[in-house]
């Protein structure tokens, strides 16, 4: 059994450790831990600010399959992490190739179906705006678009449109853009736009109606458990690391280590090293609207989906993530500066004016940041895709990765997770 101990002692039968209000420079002993959420028969633990999308929505399911659930949180609300750190972007599926990321090419299809559903059952704004992907050159429209056509295909995404530069410049067609420059374009009318704080807010209300009891400003230092599920985000890899340690200890009848730090040892750890990748937005001032419908490049070689154009449910513009890798060396996210670099709007005007051209200067201004974890980065082997795949998906990693039985771990879970 895994235990991490001492305080107010519950015995629970499953355990989720999630993101929350631990920041990873609070020296946290992994026999002294700070519950985020707290389920009798599972609880949440958190790392980092304010429960997310993700333990909302295992606080819920648990909770509608008659678990006793009861969500304790030292902060005085909820979703301000990560989760509220995005494009708010509902994805079709299009970009992730099912032979090497079966995950995300499998969850990003199905969830975007039951999240649509949620949020007509439910009233949460949403809309399904569409989104139109364009080339900027021969290569991408001939090779890019048709090979992005086709890896949707297979994950059974089949209500792509290719469209003509023209159809793009046409008044009368239903794709007109009049601001877009390209040489061609793919239509996607399945992707769409969602208020991320009222979803999460209808995550919550569905687990309170079954059942659920959130109480917050609370702290919770002492769990004992038979299954560990690790939905940490940031520090998913740090947790496991410090978790499967602990249990070396134990069963070599070890003494703990002084410092009881989270850590990450990359010579010792059976798990994967996360690296973080921060993505800066800027939005528009000063110049209408340009666009009716979310605007996408083709995916920049380096990471990322390329400087795209979103629009949020009140109409306002704003454009973003790029992708600034953070050196290999950090192991704290709280390192992470998370304001916006304003040097980097050079770079933005520079990748906007491809499709938009018409952009003036001086008109993008730093908005927000988000961070996320990656399991490969530009500066470690095979990031071009010549070695392992996986790290590219979603990882699943139980008792057959790492050998402790109970315990999950869930790493690199980043858009469209």
């Amino acid at each position: 059994m895994l235990r991490t101990v001492p305080c107010h002692s519950y015995h629970i039968q499953i355990a989720i450790i999630g993101a929350g209000e631990l920041s990873f420079s609070d020296q946290i002993k992994i026999v002294n831990v700070q519950l985020h959420l707290l389920l009798i028969h599972l609880f949440l633990l958190s790392p980092r600010p304010l429960p997310g999308v993700v333990g909302l929505s295992v606080a819920r399911a648990l909770s509608q399959k008659g678990h006793e659930v009861l969500v304790l949180e030292q902060s005085n609300a909820i979703g301000s992490g990560i989760s509220s750190r995005n494009s708010e972007v509902i994805h079709a599926g299009i970009y992730y190739d099912k032979f090497t990321m079966p995950f995300k090419s499998r969850f990003c299809v199905e969830g975007k179906k039951l999240l649509y559903d949620f949020c007509r059952d439910r009233d949460i704004p949403h809309r399904s705006c569409g989104k139109l992907l364009v080339a900027t050159d021969a290569e991408q429209r001939d090779v890019g678009l048709p090979q992005l056509v086709e890896y949707a295909k297979r994950n059974g995404v089949h209500d792509l449109q290719i469209v003509s530069k023209e159809d793009i410049a046409d008044p009368y067609s239903k794709f007109y853009e009049s601001n877009v420059l390209c040489t061609g374009g793919v239509f996607s009318p399945s992707t769409g736009i969602v208020d991320s704080h009222s979803f999460m807010t209808g995550l919550l209300a569905d687990a309170e109606d079954s059942g659920t009891t959130l109480a917050l400003h609370c702290r919770v230092e002492e769990i004992s458990c038979d299954n560990v599920v690790i939905c940490a985000g940031l520090l998913a890899d740090k947790i496991a690391s410090s978790i499967l340690s602990s249990c070396a200890t134990k069963e070599n009848n070890i003494s703990d280590n002084e410092s009881g730090t989270l850590s990450y040892s990359e010579e010792s750890s059976q798990i994967p090293k996360q690296y973080y990748a921060k993505g800066n937005y800027f939005k528009l001032e000063n110049q209408k609207a340009p666009f009716t419908r979310l605007i996408y490049p083709l995916p920049d070689p380096k990471g990322g989906l390329g400087v795209h154009a979103t629009i949020d449910l009140s109409g306002a513009t704003k454009f973003g993530p790029d992708v600034e890798w953070i050196g290999t060396s950090t192991n704290n996210p709280d390192d992470i500066d998370m304001n916006v670099d304003p040097t980097r709007a050079e770079s933005f005007y520079a990748a906007v004016r491809k499709y938009w051209p018409e952009l003036q200067e001086g008109n993008l201004v730093p908005d927000y940041v988000g961070v996320r974890p990656k399991l490969l980065h530009p500066d470690v082997g095979n990031f071009d895709g010549s070695g392992n795949n996986r790290l590219r998906d979603f990882m699943i990693a139980g008792p057959e990765y790492h050998g402790v039985k109970g315990l999950t771990v869930l790493l690199g879970i980043e858009s469209p997770g």
